[in-house]
């Protein structure tokens, strides 16, 4: 498994996330949200683990006005430090994409972006002192290169993407959907991210299976069911080990598509500060529940609760088809 990051905002709310002057916008790329960069000072932070080479895509798409000096970036940064970023102009005639190594430009693309149509965005990049290499794909097909020296500097990894809007005057705004992530490890999920699109389904039934206790007397589903959460408004909770809920899940509606990975997000926290965790679960028609393992609580509902990516029907180990989807089941059961 080489994909290190995979979002695309569907759960509608910032947790998790290390952002200045952004929000949730309903302006979607595909789900039903996306990141708004709502400033020309805003700013997106994603941290990786030291890496020298990856790739990486977002989906992007922006709003300018008459500002003569602002651009969208994507730096790839150790610490504060720009290794190497895209930067994407704004304003006519100045929309066009450029590479830069440290503060050099390397290559810039001849295709105008332009406003108000999403983009995809692709970057690989390696950083090296001779043989680096640094490219931006738009919509699948390169737009720019550059190969040889990468690295400006002392640095040789990258350990955070800041992504972010400049301007001297006006205003401009983005957004960002589908983003992801890959390093070059494991023999999967080790290239080009592709023109990947996220989506979420959530739970629409109960099953024989509810061993937490509801905060209403409601069937169960409908109190783990909102998007965002809405915290301790409505929940279940447990305090028992091993219990769990799992609940049936809406069809996707999707076709014609090709699922190359599912997994399983929730709000948590731990009531007690007693350590606890929690398990995501899910149930493939046919199969047994599969746990996504342990994930520690906090006292609050400020983490980001990921299962682990399935890229496999775990009854057949083939790929996931629709089918597969609108079938399944999930929920969360309570761990020491």
């Amino acid at each position: 498994m080489t994909r290190v990051l995979s979002e695309g905002f569907e759960m509608k709310d910032l947790v998790g996330l290390s952002l200045y002057d952004c929000g949730i916008s309903a302006t979607a790329r595909s789900g039903a949200s996306s990141l708004f960069l709502s400033s020309g000072n805003a700013w997106l932070i994603l941290p990786v683990s030291d890496l020298s080479e990856l790739y990486f895509r977002t989906g992007y798409r922006y709003i300018s006005s008459s500002v003569n000096a602002s651009y969208f970036s994507i730096e790839f940064r150790n610490g504060t430090t720009i290794l190497c970023s895209v930067r994407c102009g704004m304003v006519v005639p100045n929309e066009k994409a450029s590479l830069l190594v440290g503060s050099t430009t390397v290559d810039t693309g001849a295709m105008s972006l332009i406003q108000g149509i999403w983009y995809s965005l692709e970057v690989r990049i390696k950083i090296d002192d001779a043989s680096g290499e640094f490219e931006l794909k738009v919509d699948g097909t390169s737009e720019c290169s550059f190969s040889g020296d990468t690295k400006p500097g002392a640095a040789t990894v990258i350990d955070n993407i800041h992504i972010r809007l400049y301007r001297t005057d006006g205003s401009i705004s983005a957004y960002l959907d589908d983003i992801a992530i890959n390093d070059t490890a494991g023999g999967v999920d080790d290239s080009w991210c592709g023109d990947g699109r996220i989506i979420v389904i959530k739970p629409n039934g109960d099953t024989a299976t509810l061993d937490l206790t509801p905060s209403a007397a409601v069937d169960h589903y409908t109190l783990v069911d909102d998007i965002p959460a809405d915290g301790d408004t409505t929940y279940v909770e447990g305090s028992v080990d091993d219990e769990e809920d799992i609940y049936d899940m809406e069809a996707c509606g999707l076709s014609d598509v090709i699922i190359n990975r599912i997994w399983t997000e929730a709000r948590a926290k731990d009531t007690a500060s007693s350590g606890k965790s929690i398990a995501l679960i899910t149930k493939a028609s046919g199969g047994a529940e599969v746990s996504g393992g342990d994930i520690a609580l906090v006292g609050s509902y400020t983490k980001k609760l990921l299962g682990a990516e399935q890229l496999v029907n775990p009854v057949d180990s083939a790929a996931w088809e629709v089918a597969d989807i609108d079938a399944l089941q999930g929920g969360p059961r309570t761990r020491p």
